[in-house]
């Protein structure tokens, strides 16, 4: 328990039962979780919005309170620190794997260094465990705060901008069909196209309520109100079939250059992504495209006979990654041949402390639990499982970096034969 005064509650996601309207403890708890991202107080429809999505979610909210502080001068049901949870799946290569996503941390400045986030998210991590979670995700905003609670960082993301003045030239000759469409129209598409997407991606993390929202219009960028700036299209294989939508919008006459911003862009294979690009490129009145959520390895330039019409911008990091459980979380991985190692792990939360053997056949493998201090191939902590799970860099490049080290019988260069995987993981949203 937290030192006196302060208590920690679940927050429901209730109404009021005489109006119908969001209840003021959960009111209170968004207004502070938005405040911490510095975002306006909500309006009685956007919390009505809110928790509509949170219980399609199916969220769990927690707030910490201090009952020391005058009540004269600060309501009862503001929290001092908000934080959520909600499950989907993540993909590691061979397929889906639950995953316990965290979200919406904060803790008002007036009572940091209290230890409120560790108590938190180590009795919320454990909970997960306990709940059979083989990891835990979360984005972070601040890179630096969650290493000490085992999360490792997996994916990176960037802006892509496109220099669409003049003909964009692709080397491909083109596919398929594009058609304009309501955004509202992609209530019944966007699920489906982002699930195939998610399915064969690697670092995909499952999405949200709020994304469907978004797609349709129903939800601007900045918050749970309507977008009429808003435009969307379809792409069609040539079997009539839907694989990839985009939305888009304007970003206004002022802007230099005249851009338009990809909101949402998902395919189910490269050709839908590419003449998703094409179509942009050739939207009259527009300067540049800028698209964010671009892989750290983004192919599109190697599509354009023109590549330099390609530049980035903003890269950081993108989705972080806690193993929670190493047998469950590795046996859903993909390896590549055959081989035995041995990896120990030190971990200061003693979730996932110990050593565990690997037994791969044909690219699977079998991880199991081993008692004692026995010699291991591979030593690590636990926040680079998550990077050394998705398969974030190579082997030999955790080693150079510090984070994994190589002793016993199996060199790195056998190691990483083995636990190396082409390209990198990515996760086009965040939560």
């Amino acid at each position: 328990m937290f030192d006196r005064p302060l208590r920690t509650e679940e927050v429901p996601l209730a109404r009021d039962a005489d109006t119908g309207a969001a209840s003021g403890g959960y009111a209170a708890w968004l207004n502070t979780g938005w405040e911490g991202f510095h975002q306006q107080p909500a309006t009685a429809d956007q919390l009505e919005q809110m928790l509509q999505a949170h219980e399609i979610d199916a969220r769990v909210l927690t707030g910490v309170y201090d009952d020391s502080l005058p009540a004269d001068l600060v309501d009862p049901l503001l929290p001092v620190a908000t934080y959520a949870s909600f499950a989907k799946t993540l993909n590691i290569g061979a397929g889906l794997v639950p995953a316990h996503l965290v979200t919406l941390v904060t803790v008002r400045p007036t009572h940091r260094r209290r230890g409120i986030l560790r108590r938190l998210m180590t009795g919320d991590l454990a909970r997960a465990k306990a709940a059979g979670f083989p990891v835990a995700a979360l984005t972070a905003s601040e890179a630096t705060i969650y290493g000490r609670f085992g999360f490792g960082r997996v994916t990176e993301q960037q802006t892509l901008h496109l220099d669409v003045r003049g003909e964009v030239g692709f080397h491909a000759a083109p596919v398929g069909s594009v058609v304009q469409v309501a955004p509202s129209a992609l209530a019944g598409i966007a699920p489906r196209v982002f699930e195939a997407f998610h399915a064969s991606r690697r670092g995909s993390v499952g999405r949200q309520e709020a994304y469907l929202r978004h797609a349709t219009g129903r939800w601007g960028q900045e918050g749970p109100d309507p977008d009429p700036k808003l435009r969307a299209a379809v792409y069609r294989d040539d079997a009539g079939e839907i694989q990839g939508y985009v939305t888009y919008a304007f970003d206004g006459w002022d802007a230099k250059p005249l851009t338009l911003n990809v909101r949402d862009l998902v395919a189910t294979g490269d050709p839908a992504r590419r003449e998703l690009f094409r179509f942009l490129s050739r939207i009259d009145l527009i300067e540049r495209v800028s698209h964010p959520y671009a892989a750290a390895n983004d192919p599109l330039g190697w599509a354009l006979e023109d590549p330099a019409r390609i530049s980035y911008s903003g890269r950081q990091h993108g989705l972080w990654v806690r193993v929670l459980d190493v047998p469950a979380a590795f046996a859903a991985r993909e390896y590549r041949g055959s081989g035995n190692f041995t990896l120990r792990v030190s971990d200061p939360q003693s979730l996932v402390a110990g050593s565990y053997a690997f037994e791969i056949r044909d690219g699977r493998a079998t991880v199991t639990p081993v008692a004692g201090d026995a010699p291991a191939d591979l030593c690590c902590g636990a926040p680079a499982l998550g990077p050394l799970l998705l398969g974030a860099c190579g082997v030999g490049e955790l080693v150079s970096a510090g984070v994994l080290e190589t002793s016993g019988a199996a060199p790195a260069a056998t190691l990483a034969a083995l636990l190396d995987l082409p390209g990198v993981p990515h996760a086009i949203n965040g939560f």
